[in-house]
């Protein structure tokens, strides 16, 4: 047998399921399983933009491979195709190991995506609704929807451009805040705060904010820290590119206060999230009934937020509820359509992520109000940790279960 082409195939499996988006523990436990699969018990290894597999041969001698992972763009088409690949393989192993890497480009040759007009199109529809789903009226959907399409049509072409992650998301927050501003300066009734926290919650990397802290819960320092460089560098790239826009359009056009929030009914604001969940599905390619599939994770968990909220937990405990629910969803969902979970969590928790607090803990910072602003900067972290460890006790109890029953 080639172990160097064995090893690169499975190197090159996991590799792609990192280009897309899946977790550090999915693509060493898919190395780990095809190499069972020929065999073999080899030492693996991922982090967010590197893959290591390594093997004994019968003669003594190791072979090592490694792999450099792109950066990632979350493509949940990607993530369970390749899941799904990565199944096959482990089920029925070819029995020449080069046809592991022709069967990873056979199936990105098959990846299904939508067009650029669908995927800037859903910018508009996610941003729209969250103005809504923050208390915003007409107004503030109409003003965020087209601040979120301007912001995703600078982030797409800059993507495709080759610009790296953190100078895309500064120029499509700068852009978000711009047009926000200039709706309002140009006499929009809208209500600033509502406007820019329905468009900033395009750009929050929801899932890397929890990944971060679930990778740090179960111990994996490494991933973790890495995932907390790229969580930081995100978050500031919205604050200096928003906060950018803030500091030039106050000073050059002065803009009074305007527009009023609303309070929907709990039902109204589910139904809310459920299709700015459905919106953001396009420029993450979540497809077919899928996608409808996971923004019902979204507004479940939404639902299981606002019963607590209202039986009297604090903000906190209602997250991690609300976590868990999203969670419950993600793995039964996974389960009965055998792909991963990891494709509704990255939709379904993002009516909880907290954008709205990221903007707040911004305008803070920029005004000058230092102890406002790092309330509000622990207390967006401090939602951050409850939701990772809601989605952590889940997927430990569905392990430890699972464990339990093989035993």
């Amino acid at each position: 047998m080639d172990y160097d082409t064995l090893l690169s195939g499975c190197c090159e499996v996991a590799r792609e399921l990192l280009r897309h988006g899946a977790e550090i523990q999915r693509a060493e436990d898919t190395m780990r399983r095809l190499l069972a699969a020929y065999g073999l018990e080899g030492e693996v290894f991922a982090i967010p933009n590197c893959v290591w597999a390594s093997a004994r041969e019968p003669d003594g001698r190791v072979c090592t491979v490694m792999r450099r992972v792109p950066p990632s763009t979350l493509n949940i088409e990607g993530i369970e195709r390749f899941n799904d690949l990565s199944r096959r393989l482990c089920a029925a192993p070819p029995d020449d190991p080069g046809e592991l890497l022709a069967q990873c480009r056979r199936e990105a040759a098959l990846l299904r995506r939508y067009p650029m007009h669908l995927r800037v199109a859903g910018y508009f529809v996610g941003a729209f609704f969250f103005a809504l789903f923050f208390g915003g009226g007409w107004a503030e959907a109409w003003c965020a929807g087209l601040a979120g399409l301007a912001c995703g049509a600078v982030l797409s072409y800059l993507e495709r451009a080759g610009a790296n992650a953190f100078l895309s998301t500064l120029a499509s927050a700068f852009v978000l805040g711009a047009v926000s501003f200039t709706l309002r300066a140009f006499g929009a009734p809208i209500s600033l705060e509502v406007t820019l926290a329905g468009g900033i919650m395009v750009l929050v990397p929801g899932l890397v904010f929890t990944n971060f802290m679930s990778n740090l819960l179960t111990g994996d320092m490494v991933s973790g820290l890495a995932t907390f460089a790229r969580a930081l560098l995100s978050a500031a790239a919205i604050a200096l590119g928003a906060g950018a826009a803030m500091a030039l359009f106050r000073g050059l056009w002065p803009v009074q206060a305007g527009g009023s929030t609303a309070a929907y009914p709990p039902a109204v604001s589910c139904l809310l999230a459920f299709v700015a969940c459905l919106g953001f599905c396009l420029p993450v390619n979540a497809q077919g009934v899928g996608a409808a599939l996971c923004a019902l994770g979204g507004a479940l968990g939404w639902a299981v937020y606002l019963l607590f909220s209202g039986l009297g937990a604090n903000i906190f405990l209602a997250n991690l509820l609300a976590a868990v629910a999203v969670s419950a969803w993600s793995e039964a969902m996974a389960r009965r359509r055998r792909c991963p979970a990891t494709s509704y969590l990255v939709v379904g928790i993002f009516p909880l992520v907290p954008g709205l607090t990221v903007y707040q803990a911004m305008d803070y910072g920029l005004r000058g109000h230092t102890e406002l602003f790092w309330n509000t900067f622990f207390r967006t972290f401090g939602i951050a940790g409850c939701l990772a460890l809601g989605l952590l006790l889940v997927s430990a109890s569905l392990q430890l279960w699972r464990r339990t029953r093989r035993g």
